[in-house]
């Protein structure tokens, strides 16, 4: 019997994550996200893929879609690219998987979770995310990709509005845990 606390896992069925963010995952995401370094991107991409394929074998995720976690317009215009997209892109050319680019979308601009004036990661996400066409959903998996899962609340805040629009399962493919 497992005794681990799994509310960080509430509304996402599988929790896939490659590296501890503790030592080399979080200097690969580091370098990949706040230097844009491609070639940590790619590091993280082929993990993660390789993490995919070996850890979850079932067959109905094979065909499930790849869906980034959206940045905000702003934050994507800062970094001069989305993290997340490009992971989910280069994941899917890998493994074959449809990436739902655009499926999700930051309704508005949040704090960023790790920021010390967030005061609930759950709070700070609450009502940020929204589907924009819900009419692809009924009956599909998705699997979310990110770069970091720390706490969950991003990956509930998307996995929710997922399965409201239809989505029946949800699961999450993250480069590192924290």
């Amino acid at each position: 019997m497992c005794g681990s606390d799994h509310r960080d896992l509430r509304h996402v069925a599988r929790l896939v994550a490659v590296f501890s963010y503790a030592g080399t995952g979080g200097a690969l995401v580091r370098r990949f996200k706040l230097d844009a370094d491609a070639g940590a991107g790619m590091w993280l991409a082929r993990a993660m893929a390789m993490a995919w394929r070996v850890g979850v074998p079932e067959q109905g995720w094979q065909r499930a879609a790849l869906v980034p976690v959206p940045l905000h317009w702003r934050r994507r215009r800062r970094r001069g690219f989305d993290q997340a997209r490009w992971l989910a892109r280069e994941i899917g050319r890998r493994l074959g998987m449809p990436v739902a680019d655009g499926l999700l979308l930051r309704s508005r601009e949040n704090l960023p979770q790790g920021d010390p004036r967030v005061t609930s990661r759950d709070r700070n996400v609450e009502g940020v995310f929204a589907v924009r066409r819900a009419r692809r959903l009924a009956g599909r998996r998705f699997v979310l990709v990110d770069d970091v899962f720390t706490s969950g609340a991003t990956a509930r805040a998307c996995a929710q509005v997922l399965r409201v629009a239809g989505a029946v399962e949800v699961a999450m493919l993250a480069g590192c845990r924290s």
